[in-house]
């Protein structure tokens, strides 16, 4: 199997970088779409410059937030309503979302092209969609993990935001996660759950976690012997530089491919 970053917020050479998140997810007969990045221009310039053909099986969102979704505005400007592949999404993702006063929920347009589509797999509990491939659905958090101030509106009232809608995917034996709101601690004790897990790769929101934090999580990350980290997207810099001295370490950015 093979998981090539499609998007980031770093990239080498001739691909384009935005804060943002999309891997594109290989195996002998099929090709899922995890994540689309948070525009259309960034999807469709990365594909081309990568020689992909957007002929995907599949597309997972790992949660609602603008730089993961926005990019899926290319499918519906490229197919509409001839597009006809499962889409997979938590049932909690399409709330209106902010932080402080800015919106970073799922653009109108897609949500309401998502809620009428007819291929449209609300996802909740985990999903296997293929031998090599499960969604893991909500993720029990039931270890510490740094928060930030995300808000929701419900009946007219902002309130607080947990994102209960993020998900990461296991690829044959690598969690693939694109924020990790969940904390990296819990995704992975409930990755184990589902499936042998050998590393870890995509955002670790830890941008302005603690000094604290950051150590307690490579402590964690130490003791589970991982071929393979990934720190990508929200991860930060001074989280990055930490993880980058662990066995199994490897820099991921655009264009990055992995052979799982």
């Amino acid at each position: 199997m093979e998981i090539k970053i499609l998007v980031d917020n770093t990239a080498k050479g001739k691909f384009l970088a935005q804060s943002g998140f999309s891997a594109i997810i290989k195996d002998e007969d099929s090709k899922v779409l995890f994540d689309c990045g948070q525009n259309d221009y960034v999807l469709e310039n990365n594909l081309k410059l990568m020689n992909e053909e957007d002929d995907f099986d599949a597309v997972i969102f790992s949660h609602g937030h603008y730089d993961h979704t926005d990019g899926f505005t290319y499918f519906i400007e490229k197919y509409g309503e001839n597009l006809d592949i499962p889409i997979y999404i938590h049932k909690s993702a399409f709330v209106d979302r902010y932080h402080g006063d800015r919106y970073i929920g799922i653009d109108e347009n897609i949500r309401n092209f998502l809620k009428s589509y007819k291929n449209l797999k609300l996802v909740e509990d985990p999903v296997k969609i293929s031998e090599n491939l499960i969604i893991s659905g909500t993720i029990p958090r039931n270890n510490f993990y740094e928060r930030e101030d995300f808000e929701k509106v419900e009946n007219g009232q902002k309130t607080d935001d947990i994102i209960i809608d993020d998900m990461f995917v296991i690829v044959k034996d690598i969690i693939l996660s694109g924020c990790t709101h969940s904390g990296v601690i819990n995704c992975v004790e409930y990755a184990k759950t589902l499936n042998e897990v050998n590393g870890i790769i995509g955002g670790f929101h830890m941008g302005i976690a603690s000094e604290n934090y950051i150590n307690q999580v490579k402590d964690y990350l130490k003791t589970q012997n991982f071929r393979l980290i990934s720190p990508m997207h929200c991860t930060g810099f001074n989280a990055t530089k930490e993880l980058s001295d662990m066995a199994g370490f490897k820099f991921g950015h655009v264009g990055s491919v992995f052979e799982i």
